[in-house]
């Protein structure tokens, strides 16, 4: 799962330190120069480079700008799908959804497969509800139409298992 904070993973933070010795510091010697371009105050990029601090989402975007490639290169993450909605006019928000629940952690497949769905009815019921069906292992398994609809009630209701029926109490012996 991503979490988006100010300061990066231990791991993360190696790998753009890496980045910055391996390619810009080759190009850019001077220390106080590199933490210039790169935007930050020399004494907190020292600390980072010693590895006594760790990187800041701002440091690591800084260095993809200057080595012009995608974050996930200088995060060391594998690049997020290309996500594709047939039906995007028909639900603006979906994609978007599949996007947010991508940065959650949810299993590309169950992304994919609400992306093959199809609603009975019209409009777009927006981007929370797209996000709680991917969440959903309601459709887990490719089926019917009746399949989808049995599993987009199940998320209208809000809970994936069976309604709790009132306790009766057992008669009293004497």
């Amino acid at each position: 799962m991503m979490t988006f904070s100010r300061t990066l993973s231990p791991e993360q933070s190696e790998h753009v330190r890496e980045l910055i010795k391996t390619q810009l510091q080759t190009r850019i010697p001077k220390q106080y120069q590199l933490a210039a371009a790169l935007g930050v105050a020399n004494s907190n990029f020292s600390f980072f480079l010693d590895g006594t601090r760790g990187a800041t989402i701002g440091l690591a975007l800084g260095v993809a700008f200057l080595l012009g490639c995608p974050i996930e290169d200088v995060l060391g993450m594998p690049r997020m799908p290309a996500f594709v909605d047939e039906q995007e006019r028909r639900y603006p928000t979906r994609i978007l959804a599949a996007r947010a629940a991508y940065m959650e952690g949810v299993p590309l497949n169950r992304i994919l497969q609400v992306l093959s769905s199809s609603l009975r009815y019209d409009g777009d019921p927006g981007v929370e509800w797209w996000v709680k069906l991917m969440r959903n292992k309601s459709l887990a398994s490719p089926g019917s139409k009746a399949d989808t609809a049995r599993a987009i009630k199940r998320v209208a209701l809000g809970t994936g298992k069976g309604t709790p029926r009132p306790r009766v109490k057992a008669p009293k012996h004497k």
